[in-house]
């Protein structure tokens, strides 16, 4: 039984973050993150006894956010600090670990208690095996992959907010000097139960409508593998799947045009069915999928998207 401190960006985060306070019996839980936190309707069904909010959360670099959650975990007292495992917080978990000399695991899929230890889960060796590590000395912060767990209302009341500003020493930090906004879709793929995902199959941008309007019939969102989105620049790049990018957990998750290497499954082995559609028969996506379709692309879409609209066509029962 621990207290826990939860470090969100948005509502989708502190109710993630929530849920894995939950399974580790946290006694008092509390949370940290950007002032649009404290206007969350029904903030009393999280069950936090306290929010710390901060104006200058999106602004601030990574070296004052560091310092500040660093005397915040001291003053706290928690000895869980929990957060979605992205590149701005891992670089701020870091800081703040190096400060009070605290473990820091990041990337973790899961943590559970196990006889009076906590064992946390994640990827090793570039995502190809699992570990399973216990953490001997608290606070430990972790930073956990997003998969869509949701928290079930708890009772209680609204939590007391507390503004941080001014209540931490400064610190030196980089200067920003100019800044320019990513390219992002607004999807949540770490929520989306059908995934359609397309690779180097593809071979030009205009051809991605193929696979837009197959996800649109299969209500499903629309994703990729990392040369697409980070090499070409034919998709944002929170669209893309794969070690360094989205780990997802659809139901059914379709990869077409994708050889299917170790970085890109690791994002995807929590899907629940996994199909491929690629051309050549010794990709090795092949001998991950559940289902595999050795078929051009340019044939195999077309085909697939004629029988849904027929099967939608026909009347009903």
């Amino acid at each position: 039984m621990k207290k826990a401190l939860l470090i969100a960006e948005d509502i989708s985060e502190l109710s993630e973050l929530r849920a894995v306070a939950a399974e580790l019996d946290a006694v008092e839980v509390e949370a940290m993150g950007p002032e649009d936190l404290q206007n969350t309707p029904a903030l009393e069904r999280f069950g936090l006894t306290r929010l710390y909010t901060s104006t200058s959360w999106s602004e601030d670099p990574a070296e004052s956010l560091g310092k500040m959650l660093a005397e915040l975990i001291s003053g706290s007292g928690a000895e869980l600090v929990l957060g979605v495992s992205r590149k701005r917080l891992k670089d701020v978990f870091a800081r703040a670990a190096q400060i009070l000399k605290s473990p820091l695991l990041t990337d973790c899929l899961s943590a559970t208690w196990s006889d009076g230890e906590l064992v946390v889960e994640r990827p090793t060796l570039g995502g190809g095996y699992v570990e399973n590590l216990v953490v001997k000395k608290f606070p430990t912060l972790l930073a956990l992959q997003q998969r869509g767990r949701q928290i079930s209302d708890l009772s209680g009341k609204a939590p007391e907010v507390v503004r941080l500003e001014g209540k931490f020493s400064g610190v030196r930090a980089p200067r920003l000097i100019s800044s320019e906004a990513v390219s992002r879709s607004g999807v949540d793929l770490a929520k989306s139960r059908i995934i359609v995902s397309v690779g180097r199959g593809f071979k030009r941008k205009e051809d991605l409508k193929l696979a837009e309007e197959l996800a649109k019939l299969l209500g499903g969102e629309l994703a990729c593998s990392r040369p697409i989105a980070s090499d070409m620049g034919w998709m944002p790049e929170d669209r893309h799947v794969g070690l360094s990018g989205k780990w997802v957990s659809p139901s059914l998750y379709l990869a077409i045009g994708i050889s299917g290497q170790v970085q890109h499954m690791v994002g995807v082995r929590n899907s629940r069915i996994i199909v491929a559609v690629n051309n050549d028969p010794s990709a090795p996506i092949h001998r991950e999928a559940d289902y595999s379709v050795v078929a051009d692309l340019y044939e195999f879409i077309p085909a697939l998207v004629r029988e849904l609209k027929a099967r939608s066509a026909r009347p009903s029962g």
